[in-house]
């Protein structure tokens, strides 16, 4: 949206508010007529943290008389100068300030034009289903606010320019539609609400059947009368606990919808109230004590589930869906074309920024809630938007976020991870020592003579240890990489930090075989006679890997029984690549002048591990489904590292630095379990 220049003083934000459908409006055919009174905004404190009273609500009521009305939220600020007379849909009229407790609200009559019969149809629909939340209105002005820092909202002091008021599936302020107008005619003159219509329609049946009870009552006998009323009096009292339960079926799923918990916060809500009566007041409690849930989850930064993608309702795609499947795009991420439609990403983190939070400047920082010091004066707060839309309930670094830890996760499930091909990933609880124990074994049977005892044999035992350990960093992202419009860097963030996750892990696993580590019995893993007899002496070749095979296949049990294994798996460094595919992919032996068939054709399959760091080091080894090797265990099963966020103003680095900080975490440890399914060559 472009600034028009005036002279203001004060704050001056661009606001957006949305309303919702609350009743079930009457039928009424197209031929009657297109008013609808409504209600354009609910005074109070905005579920976005705007605060609107009496004077703020009397200009809004100024400026919305004759204003056109449109079908959704203009794409950007050019669009929403210049606005497509196809997107027209009608316009607003009678507008008025409605006195209503301490807040009141602002009341219009919306008239819909005959060309617009589909948007006609869908707020009739919407209303016949029981579904009203499905449609509503946003209203988008210039205005003015000063924040209370006591109390963390923005009190609006001043309404400027009406931008529009437009038709929107995800309405945000408590706005509602009133009621469809009628011609003057009597059988046109009332409307029918769901709840308290059928509840007057039952009270006045109770009445209708008393009277006739009553009327009836001289010619039948006392107790046969009785028994009738008391019959009907049952009835009817069923039928009006049905209405209440409706009513507050109606309820509950109205204020649910209307809620910005994700759908898991509202089943766990439905589920505790659906199916029994309850006070509007319980209903708002338990919502409250969600969003408290969400809020203290969010606080704690973690990404991934937690819900600030909105729920979609009855299959419509809601515009914070729209704005993260474009944060998507940005990061080159697959987006459901079919449900989505082409959406288009944004092409620089500026445009982004300006989109979520509506600052196009970045004078209020970077976090959508960021702000410094005691109360802001008016008088010395900047020009900017400030929406009531649906995107504003999610901030710009839990969108942004979002799809950096797509983006990740993607680019750590790409990297190569050959090695888990012959370890073992187990999940692990927590941080305490791990444990795994090896039992021993038992010999050959001995004969139990006739009428002799069986011998009675003990099993030995030695155990692996390791303890995980947590690796990470911090990424920030600055107010000035935003202003600079650096999209380039920002992209490469969750790349650059897959691929150290995925980098740091696989050098983990290999410096098992290439570090020849101490393991549990207090030897080195590789030794060349007793007691692992498990390492070599000569370059890859055939005949060295033979050695090797023989080795593998000669390692016995704590018996001394031989175990018979075979390797599947010869793992090399990047410098012995072409040699180990000549050695297992050659007919014939390689070097050999008698055309000698090559015996380690396919016998094996070759693993490259650039994280080796020995140029002549080769190995041999075993299936973990036949023999345990070396086993990764990861905490709390999270094989994949997890991204977090802090972007609170007062904390970190945003409130020293003005950035957001990111920080990635991968958790995990490991140990050689068995060093009978592992050889080293040389």
């Amino acid at each position: 949206m472009l600034e028009q220049p005036m002279t203001v003083a004060p704050c001056e934000e661009q606001i957006r508010i949305d309303g919702h459908i609350v009743e079930q409006l009457s039928t009424v055919s197209a031929a009657e007529g297109h008013a609808v009174r409504v209600t354009i905004i609910q005074g109070g404190r905005s579920k976005n943290g705007y605060v609107y009273d009496e004077a703020a609500l009397h200009q809004i009521a100024q400026l919305i008389e004759g204003a056109q009305a449109y079908a959704d939220h203009a794409r950007s600020n050019e669009d929403q100068i210049n606005r497509s007379v196809r997107d027209v849909v009608g316009f607003y009229q009678d507008a008025a300030y409605v006195a209503q407790g301490g807040s009141g609200r602002v009341d219009a009559t919306l008239h819909i034009f005959e060309a617009a019969d589909w948007l006609w149809s869908i707020i009739k629909e919407a209303c016949d289903l029981g579904r009203p939340e499905l449609i509503g209105l946003s209203i988008d002005i210039f205005g003015q606010w000063q924040l209370n820092e006591a109390n963390k909202t923005k009190e609006i002091t001043s309404v400027i320019q009406l931008n529009s008021c437009d038709i929107v599936t995800r309405p945000s302020a408590g706005g509602s539609f009133r009621r469809i107008l009628h011609h003057d005619s009597p059988e046109n003159s009332t409307y029918q609400a769901t709840s308290e219509g059928d509840y007057q329609h039952m009270t006045r049946t109770k009445n209708t059947i008393e009277e006739a009870t009553q009327t009836e009552a001289s010619a039948e006998p006392l107790q046969t009368q009785q028994q009738q009323i008391e019959q009907q009096r049952q009835e009817v009292e069923r039928l009006l606990n049905e209405v209440n339960l409706q009513k507050a079926s109606l309820l509950l799923e109205r204020r649910l919808q209307e809620s910005v918990l994700p759908e898991a916060a509202r089943s766990q809500v439905r589920q505790r109230l659906q199916g029994r009566l309850f006070e509007e007041q319980e209903l708002e409690n338990e919502i409250s004590s969600a969003q408290a849930l969400l809020a203290q989850l969010s606080r704690d930064g973690l990404i991934r589930g937690h819900g600030h993608e909105k729920a979609t309702i009855g299959g419509m795609v809601t515009e914070a869906e729209k704005v993260q499947a474009a944060f998507d795009a940005m990061f080159d991420l697959d987006i459901d074309t079919s449900k989505l439609g082409n959406i288009r990403g944004f092409v620089s983190i500026h445009e982004a920024y300006s989109r979520v939070t509506g600052d196009s400047s970045l004078r209020a920082g970077i976090s959508s809630g960021s702000h410094l010091g005691p109360i802001q004066v008016a008088e010395s707060a900047p020009i900017g938007r400030i929406s009531e839309a649906d995107t504003t309930t999610a901030s710009f670094s839990y969108l942004l976020g979002t799809s950096m830890n797509k983006r990740l996760l993607k680019d750590y499930q790409a990297w190569p991870a050959e090695w888990q091909k012959f370890v073992t990933i187990a999940p692990i609880r927590d941080f305490k020592q791990q444990t795994r124990v090896r039992l021993g074994a038992f010999g050959s049977l001995p004969v139990v003579a006739e009428d002799t005892p069986y011998s009675a044999v003990t099993l030995t035992d030695s155990a692996a240890t390791y303890v995980p350990q947590k690796r990470g960093n911090l990424v920030t992202i600055s107010r000035e990489t935003i202003l600079n419009d650096d999209l380039q860097a920002i992209r490469q963030i969750p790349t650059k930090l897959a691929v150290a996750a995925a980098y740091t892990l696989a050098e983990f696993v290999y410096s098992f075989l290439s570090g020849n580590p101490v393991i549990y019995d207090t030897t080195n893993l590789f030794t060349a006679g007793a007691p692992h007899s498990n390492l070599g002496a000569a370059a890859l070749s055939t005949t060295a890997m033979q050695s090797g095979i023989t080795a593998m296949r000669e390692q016995t049990n704590y018996a001394g029984k031989r175990l018979g294994l075979r390797p599947r798996y010869l793992v090399v460094p990047p410098e012995l690549e072409w040699t180990s595919m000549v050695v297992t992919k050659s007919a014939g032996v390689p070097g050999s002048p008698n055309n000698d068939i090559n015996p380690m054709l396919g016998y094996v399959t070759p693993i490259i591990a650039p994280q080796l760091s020995s140029s002549t080091q080769w190995f041999l080894i075993g299936d973990p489904r036949e023999i345990d090797t070396i086993e990764i265990g990861f905490v709390g099963g999270q094989v994949n590292p997890s991204l977090f966020i802090q972007d609170q103003p007062i904390l970190g680095l945003n409130f020293t630095q003005d950035a957001i900080t990111y920080k990635i975490r991968h958790e995990y440890g490991g140990a050689v379990v068995d060093y009978r399914g592992i050889y080293r060559g040389i």
